[in-house]
């Protein structure tokens, strides 16, 4: 390993991360690899880059963008499967509305919020009922409840 992946100071207690090391922290989280194993391909402990990144910001800014790297190919990728026609499309198309945009298929939502011009109004849903109970309701005038 050479000397500015892993730089120590003069006193050889306190380690830091020169510039090749920033770069390779943030190919080895591009990878998917995990802060231990990150720690030790550079010859420390784990506790000892959560110490570096304490003293730092630089290194857990490389790490992060190297995960954000990863999240984004992988992301691309399990799109690019829920285009397509299998099953794996399927579950692949459920589990990105799930972790994308809170989708949550086995919940019945119970209102809807909406922001406009900046007022908030709800509207309550009605529970599931067959349709001369529903009827009747809105004879009645009161289907839905709206707050806001």
């Amino acid at each position: 390993m050479t000397a500015d992946v892993v730089v120590r100071n003069e006193g050889g207690n306190n380690r830091r991360i020169g510039k090749k090391g920033l770069v390779l922290l943030e190919e080895m989280a591009a990878k998917g690899m995990s802060q231990t194993s990150m720690a030790k391909t550079l010859r420390m402990h784990r506790n000892t880059l959560t110490e570096i990144k304490k003293r730092q910001p630089e290194v857990e800014e490389a790490i992060e963008r190297g995960y954000s790297q990863m999240e984004d190919v992988l992301v691309d990728r399990l799109f690019a499967t829920a285009l397509g026609e299998s099953r794996a499309a399927v579950t692949a198309a459920i589990f990105l509305l799930k972790t994308r945009r809170g989708y949550e298929g086995t919940k019945v939502p119970t209102h809807i919020t909406i922001n406009q011009d900046n007022r908030s109004q709800t509207i309550a849903l009605p529970s599931a009922q067959d349709m001369d109970t529903y009827m009747r309701r809105v004879s009645d005038g009161s289907p839905l409840t709206v707050s806001g």
